[in-house]
């Protein structure tokens, strides 16, 4: 019997068989995004120089990989290159495809990302969507799979969101950040110094 899922994934492949100009970019654009994650949080930082985001971040992949690993004991899938017999666009084990952990790791970096930078983090959020459909797209999860992977990661990174906010951290983490370089301000946003006409004008008009 063909579930929905698997008439879905067995669809997508089908289209991507005969469009093989678009397999590249699906997969170039996943990986990228990938990369983008730690990237983008690493200039955040250099930005802002809050600590609270990047550990949050660490220990949000930590807790999504445990996770990850104790649902798939608990449900084995098996991945829908198996079940439907073709070979993925990008090679990957046969092993089990619930849940897809790296839309979860997307999803970590997204919701960080916009509690931590609101708006101008919604690139990551952008993120998610194209890691779960290029998941789905060569052939190694379902859509199932990419969805309960999203929502696993939102519920981890909110949760060490919280933990790293938290008084006992965030007390370690400030006392961190002090000790750190500050960024430098841009000439524009320091007060100009009065120039030695100016200062004579004012002792002048103060006499």
């Amino acid at each position: 019997m063909v579930t929905f899922f698997d008439g879905a994934a067995q669809a997508l492949h089908g289209f991507a068989v005969t469009n093989p100009w678009l397999t590249p970019v699906v997969t170039w654009g996943t990986a990228g995004f990938l990369i983008l994650c730690p990237v983008g949080f690493f200039l955040f930082w250099v930005w802002d120089r809050r600590l609270r985001p990047g550990v949050a971040g660490l220990l949000g992949l930590v807790l999504t990989q445990w996770a990850s690993h104790e649902m798939g004991k608990l449900t084995y899938q098996p991945r829908p290159f198996v079940t439907l017999h073709f070979t993925p666009l990008f090679p990957h084990t046969p092993n089990n495809s619930f849940p897809s952990s790296l839309t979860a790791f997307a999803a970590v970096a997204a919701v960080i990302g916009v509690l931590a930078w609101g708006r101008r983090a919604l690139v990551f959020v952008v993120g998610v969507v194209v890691v779960g459909f290029g998941c789905v797209y060569v052939g190694v999860h379902y859509p199932s799979d990419v969805v309960v992977g999203a929502a696993l990661g939102t519920v981890c990174g909110g949760l060490t969101w919280l933990i790293a906010g938290g008084r006992p951290v965030a007390r370690v983490l400030n006392a961190v950040e002090r000790r750190l370089p500050k960024r430098r301000r841009s000439k524009a946003s320091t007060p100009a110094e009065p120039r030695p006409r100016d200062s004579a004008r004012v002792s002048t008009a103060a006499s």
